[in-house]
């Protein structure tokens, strides 16, 4: 039989002069915080799939659409269903024969026109317009444009009540 370890507690207690116990009861006890599993105030991570946003990503996208940012998308919308629209349009004109076809040019330099305005929105005023709007959501501030599209920067402030009288001697 094997050597216990002498650093085990249930021989460390001085049972000097003591009939001896049976190993179970002289184990050492056990509190009731001990038994029950630590209750953490911390979240469990949840496991991302690979194609989710990042969650600074999906912070930063939590920002209200402004009026003007909808105008805006609206046209990228119209833009991009022409350029769909002209693009079937040029298919079925090729196919058509040859009389269709002095009028592919044209429907081209169409199809390149809203693509052109489409890129230019997606990558000019709307980026610009969303930007704004996530900074504006970061800092609790209101919107940089309001709803009729004009700038509320460099509007002077109104004066108080008491305020609007000149100041010095009035002349009558």
């Amino acid at each position: 039989m094997a050597t216990r370890s002498p650093y085990n507690d249930r021989y460390k207690t001085d049972q000097k002069g003591k009939t001896r116990r049976s190993a179970s009861a002289s184990k050492p006890s056990r509190g009731v915080a001990d038994l029950t599993p630590a209750s953490s105030t911390k979240k469990p991570v949840k496991k991302r799939s690979w194609w989710s946003t990042p969650p600074a990503a999906s912070a930063a996208m939590s920002f209200e659409t402004t009026p003007h940012m909808k105008n805006l998308r609206r046209i990228w919308w119209v833009l991009w269903g022409l350029s769909l629209a002209i693009a079937v349009g040029i298919l079925l004109l090729q196919k058509g024969g040859t009389a269709y076809l002095t009028y592919v040019p044209i429907a081209w330099g169409l199809w390149v026109a809203c693509m052109a305005g489409a890129f230019y929105l997606e990558f000019g005023p709307i980026r610009k317009a969303r930007s704004a709007a996530i900074d504006a959501a970061r800092t609790g501030a209101k919107h940089p444009k309001s709803a009729t599209g004009t700038s509320t920067k460099g509007k002077a402030a109104k004066p108080a009540d008491g305020d609007d009288a000149p100041e010095g001697p009035v002349d009558k």
